[in-house]
């Protein structure tokens, strides 16, 4: 019976300390929605400002015809793509540390990637906001082209 009893004690005590390892592992990482960190899985958004280049064109294309150009990025989505020129980001070193090379899947509603491929917004300024995942996927949360 003293022998079951240590060992219960023993059990319980090993279990909280690792659920207060693990706790204090998952505070440290950020997860659940404000990591910093490059490689970590933070989730938050990112605020890019920009202007749209061209839509339904590929990124080589744009570089042939501006070869000059700096900074583009294609997004493709189900729906299309367009090649987007990045004059800024809120968080620059994640952008750039998950963007290479400069071409994103895009995940958005049909109605905020329209705002992006639509011919009347080409060589507007935009502002799109959205979450990068580590698998270079882009999801777009919202759209403000400006003018």
């Amino acid at each position: 019976m003293v022998l079951i009893s240590k060992m219960m004690r023993t059990g319980v005590a090993a279990t909280l300390l690792l659920a207060g390892i693990v706790t204090g592992a998952h505070a440290f990482s950020g997860a659940g929605g404000t990591a910093t960190g490059v490689g970590g899985g933070g989730r938050y958004a990112l605020r890019i400002t920009g202007k749209i280049v061209c839509t339904s064109c590929s990124l080589d294309e744009v570089r042939k015809a501006q070869p000059d150009s700096y900074h583009l990025y294609q997004l493709t989505h189900k729906n299309g793509q367009v090649v987007v020129e990045v004059k800024m980001v809120n968080d620059s070193a994640r952008w750039s540390a998950l963007t290479w090379p400069p071409r994103l899947w895009v995940r958005a509603e049909n109605n905020v990637f329209q705002q992006l491929i639509a011919e009347q917004n080409v060589s507007k300024d935009v502002k799109i906001t959205g979450i990068l995942n580590n698998s270079r996927t882009f999801d777009v949360l919202g759209v403000d082209v400006q003018g």
